[in-house]
């Protein structure tokens, strides 16, 4: 199957969520809710980063597990909490970079 459609998708998606975040960004404030869910954001984002940096497969593919239930936690949450929509956009943004990310190595680990 011809993935090069499907990576040049998520490429082009990972490449405008920066755009769509930065005109959004700090549109949660100092609420006690945003900041839970800031904070989740910036841990799958670390995640992320460690899975980036590890080379053995095995390991790579168990980090990759354990964000995809830290994300479905992660929108769980965010569906609870009433935040401004702004907010909610920033976040979701933040998430979606994450969850593009993950595909992206997924992908290169189905080669």
């Amino acid at each position: 199957m011809n993935r090069i459609p499907q990576l040049a998708a998520l490429c082009a998606a990972l490449a405008i969520t920066p755009v769509l975040a930065g005109s959004t960004r700090d549109h949660c404030g100092d609420s006690t809710m945003a900041e839970g869910m800031k904070a989740r954001v910036r841990n799958m984002s670390d995640q992320m980063d460690r899975i980036d940096l590890t080379t053995d497969r095995t390991k790579q593919r168990e980090l990759l597990e354990l964000h995809m239930k830290q994300m479905q936690e992660g929108l769980r949450e965010l569906r609870k909490r009433d935040l401004a929509p702004t907010c909610r956009i920033e976040l979701m943004s933040s998430m979606m970079e994450s969850m593009v990310r993950a595909q992206l190595v997924a992908h290169t680990e189905d080669r």
